[in-house]
């Protein structure tokens, strides 16, 4: 696997899978499951693993820094971390994704109220 070791280290987490799974069959169950759409889920996925290191940043150096002239500023990674966040929430809105719960007794997603809306 390419990439960094923290990189490698997040994809290869329980939780990454878990939650590439879910984005995938929310696809699936919206019928977007084509390569357009499942390449997002890719995008997603790699600001995932990016946000995830930013809070490591933080939680190892703390909210502030001294730079190399001994200035005291805000971790530049707060900042993207945030950034981050709205790209991940922006990606989700732009190929339809919301926020449902699944119902595993039906396997469907719990409050989903299809429009009738054809893409």
């Amino acid at each position: 696997m390419a990439g960094s070791p923290a990189k490698r280290r997040y994809a290869a987490t329980k939780e990454y899978a878990e939650v590439k799974k879910a984005l995938l069959e929310q696809l699936t169950f919206l019928g977007l499951d084509s390569p357009m759409f499942t390449d997002k889920v890719e995008e997603y996925m790699a600001f995932w693993v990016r946000r995830r290191q930013l809070k490591d940043d933080v939680e190892k150096r703390g909210l502030l820094v001294t730079d190399d002239r001994g200035r005291v500023s805000e971790n530049r990674s707060v900042s993207l971390e945030i950034q981050v966040s709205r790209q991940m929430l922006a990606i989700l809105q732009s190929i339809g994704l919301r926020v449902f719960p699944v119902s595993r007794d039906s396997g469907t997603f719990a409050g989903y109220e299809d429009d009738g809306d054809e893409l």
